[in-house]
């Protein structure tokens, strides 16, 4: 197997396993929300979120160079999910004092991330074409537009000179 490949594995392995931390303490968020979990069931539930963040961003950033940086329109989104995903699980689940209401926002938003992420892995849209479309589309319009203006002031010139 190639490295490319393992690291792929490992990368994907290592993102449900963030998705199913995340989960987890989500549902003890919204079931139980006066309740925290034990310190050693807390403990735990950090340390596979930390390892999993970490592990994706070290995969990731390993297969990024493989790829010689050169990435798909859709990789920015994910970038830019990512990121919220963990801003928003800090606001969920940090240790820090924050009202019950805030902890809740934040787990709905980074559940909205994590699904927005998976929609763009699982669908790899390409923004790419359907901005070329558009682009060519305007293109026409205005090609369009000029004969139909150049129509105008041939009829214009034919109307004056037959006065």
């Amino acid at each position: 197997m190639d490295s490319h490949l393992m690291l792929r594995i490992i990368h994907m392995t290592f993102g449900s396993l963030a998705l199913i931390a995340f989960l987890i303490q989500a549902a003890l968020l919204f079931r139980k929300p006066h309740t925290q979990p034990g310190k050693a069931n807390r403990i735990v539930l950090v340390a596979m979120q930390h390892l999993s963040f970490t592990v994706l961003i070290l995969t990731g950033g390993v297969l990024l160079y493989q790829n010689q940086f050169v990435v798909q329109p859709w990789f920015y989104g994910k970038v830019i999910l990512f990121v919220v995903i963990i801003s928003a699980t800090l606001k969920a689940f940090g240790k820090r004092d924050i009202s019950l209401a805030q902890r809740k926002v934040g787990a709905l938003v980074a559940g909205i991330a994590f699904a927005g992420l998976l929609t763009l892995v699982l669908w790899k849209p390409d923004f790419s074409a359907s901005l070329a479309q558009q682009h060519s589309g305007q293109q026409q319009s205005t090609q369009q537009q000029s004969i139909q203006q150049s129509a105008m002031r041939q009829q214009i010139q034919q109307d004056q000179h037959t006065q």
